[in-house]
């Protein structure tokens, strides 16, 4: 049997067999990813099969009657059909259900032909032009499409394929599936860059991407009047109250914008107030609300936005920022060595004075435009107030961060901003960092030594939150307030390669195996039953596990760190409660133990076990139970000498 190429969930490509039976989705299974697509934004989605001759033909209804039913042409996708072709998947529909679905387009219905294709768990909608067959009814169309232009999608959301009629292929995530069927009657003739020519929303349906009126709010708190003085609270409710009227009353002059914080351009905010302002009735409307609030919010809104404007220039890459602790850092040690724990103590004194952080976690999945940022789906509600689905570029942690950071650099008073990556090599980070791993080269000045080129969309996106144009923003460093900090167990099982290059970036923290541990000494508890019985230190337990593991020759960041149980899960006194730490200590050291660690030497390590129980997992558990330290070979077990009698130590 030959064997193909597959997509994985990360976006991999790799070679496999194809296995009918598991690689092949069934009617009801397409119905189903359907139907999860469509109800994922909370929508009132119904999907049902055409009828009983259009099997391959599905109906997505809704429960408002004003948003049309949607008709799609559907089939699983399997691989190849052409020999000499092993790197494409394909579907093949009759031509009765294509023309089905073709028809229902030509009459003014939303109809589309879709593929659908599924790995790891993640699903990815195929999509080709809806065409009209001439082929006799139950003849199959085949519709081929590359397993790359699959893998790019697994990793990026969207993506397109050029075929040699010159008409594209899509392939894209659930997430867009409104997307692409409010625009599939371009995609499939026109790039996706080339979106902003065709039919997107409007200004009156999703307003302005930049929170405006925010970001005045935060703006308004520490300007300052001509004498000197803040605005008081009074007055400033009292402003944007008269943002509000303004809005109301000049609706018609505003269009398309529904709101005065719409508007970002300076130019065009002048002309549309400069219209208000010689309506007949603008005096008397000024007078009548608050006094002159009117006109003074104008002004003050005008104000904002020219130095909005004017704050590119002062957006500073070395802010003079001083700080002992490394700017690019990676926190690593055995499990349970405090990891996190010591990278938060520390994060607590880096931030003391002030400053800002956010956390996130990289799992095998996470890619650059989660890190990063990408455009994605965003829910809205157009100007007849129906729910609809927009594309917006959403930033991810690294540039939220990042902004924050040069928003800061203005002050004269910088603060630093944190990044907080967890589990860092669960991730490939070459991947997920791409063209930011130039930027982790810092220079003696504790900004990025080299720039890089910043795409389009992140140009675009750093003027809305930043002020100026994007052609401001074509090259981009880090600054030296901006920190990233990370935590990595390369003992995990799973974990991603980090290679040379990538590591030298880093200043790299090693928390040894007993770091920290005066936290958990003394911290005793009664394990085992009858002769068993034995009043143990879990510190001693751990040491004593660890050194028979290195006679192992296990490597040092296989052993436990003190905080393997985690302190939540240990008592502030000395005494240890026992079923507590029985169920811990079953379902968290003899698990790794058992799974991973001493998973060579099951045999030897719980040597006080049944012979015929050492290499099950629920059995050594139940042991434990009664004999405690005892399921350890003698070399743990003998110890622990500490002989408890039932009626002590309860």
């Amino acid at each position: 049997m030959p064997k193909y190429q597959w997509a994985l969930g990360n976006g991999e490509i790799v070679t496999a067999d194809y296995n009918r039976e598991t690689d092949t989705l069934t009617r009801d299974q397409v119905l189903s990813e359907l139907q999860s697509a469509f109800r994922q934004f909370g929508h009132n989605a119904a999907c049902s099969a055409a009828s009983k001759q259009m099997s391959e033909v599905y109906t997505i209804s809704f429960g408002n009657d004003s948003q049309d039913s949607i008709t799609i042409c559907a089939k699983g996708t399997t691989p190849g059909g052409r020999s000499h072709l092993n790197d494409e998947q394909r579907t093949q529909q009759k031509s009765k259900y294509i023309n089905y679905a073709y028809d229902k387009q030509q009459n003014g219905h939303l109809a589309v032909q879709l593929g659908v294709y599924q790995r790891d768990g993640q699903t990815i909608f195929c999509a080709w032009k809806l065409k009209h067959s001439t082929a006799d009814a139950e003849t199959p169309i085949s519709k081929q499409i590359k397993i790359a232009t699959i893998a790019q999608a697994m990793k990026e959301g969207f993506e397109q394929q050029k075929k040699s009629d010159g008409e594209y292929a899509c392939a894209f995530r659930k997430e867009f599936i409104y997307f692409y069927i409010r625009n599939a009657h371009w995609l499939h003739d026109n790039l996706i860059k080339e979106m902003d020519a065709h039919n997107l929303p409007s200004p009156e349906e999703v307003g302005d991407t930049v929170d405006n009126e925010q970001a005045f709010k935060e703006w308004f708190t520490y300007v300052k009047k001509d004498n000197g003085e803040h605005y008081s609270e009074r007055t400033r409710i009292n402003y944007l109250n008269a943002a509000k009227e303004v809005s109301r009353k000049y609706t018609e002059k505003l269009a398309p914008y529904e709101s005065i914080f719409n508007i970002s351009d300076i130019n065009v905010y002048k002309k549309i107030i400069d219209v208000i302002r010689k309506d007949i009735n603008y005096k008397e409307f000024d007078r009548s609300h608050g006094n002159g609030s009117i006109n003074a919010f104008l002004d003050l809104y005008y104000k904002f936005l020219s130095e909005r404007a004017e704050t590119v220039g002062n957006i500073k890459f070395v802010t003079g920022f001083a700080s002992g602790y490394p700017r690019n850092r990676i926190f690593f040690g055995a499990p349970g060595t405090g990891k996190s724990f010591t990278l938060n103590l520390e994060k607590d004194a880096l931030l003391e004075t002030g400053g800002k952080y956010e956390r996130v976690t990289f799992h095998p999945d996470y890619s650059y435009a989660n890190f990063v940022g990408t455009y994605k789906p965003i829910p809205f509600r157009d100007s007849n107030g129906n729910d609809s689905i927009t594309y917006s570029y959403v930033p991810g942690p690294f540039l939220r961060t990042y902004v924050k950071a040069l928003q800061n650099s203005r002050t004269d008073t910088p603060k630093p901003f944190l990044l907080v990556v967890e589990e860092i090599n669960r991730a490939n980070v070459a991947a997920v960092f791409g063209d930011i791993f130039q930027l982790l080269d810092r220079g003696d000045d504790e900004a990025s030594e080299y720039p890089i080129q910043a795409s389009e969309d992140m140009k675009k996106y750093l003027a809305g939150e930043l002020g100026g144009s994007p052609d401001n923003y074509a090259e981009i460093r880090i600054p030296d307030n901006m920190f990233i900090w990370a935590t990595m167990n390369s003992a995990d099982q799973g974990v991603f390669p980090m290679d040379t290059a990538f590591k030298r970036r880093w200043n790299f923290t090693y928390l040894g195996i007993d770091d920290n541990e005066e936290g958990i000494e003394g911290k005793r508890v009664i394990l085992g039953q009858g002769k068993y019985r034995r009043n143990v230190e879990w510190n001693a337990l751990r040491k004593a596990i660890n050194s028979e593991l290195l006679n192992y020759k296990v490597n040092e960041d296989k052993l436990m760190g003190p905080y393997f149980i985690s302190k939540k899960n240990l008592p502030d006194g000395d005494v240890i409660d026992p079923d507590a730490f029985i169920d811990i200590f079953m379902n968290k050291v003899i698990m790794y133990l058992f799974d991973d660690a001493a998973k060579q030497k099951r045999s030897s390590l719980f040597g006080g076990c049944d012979e015929k129980a050492r290499n099950q997992y629920s059995k050594i558990c139940e042991e434990f139970k009664t004999k405690g330290v005892h399921i350890f070979c003698e070399s743990i077990s003998s110890q622990f000498i500490d002989n408890v009698s039932e009626d002590d130590g309860e």
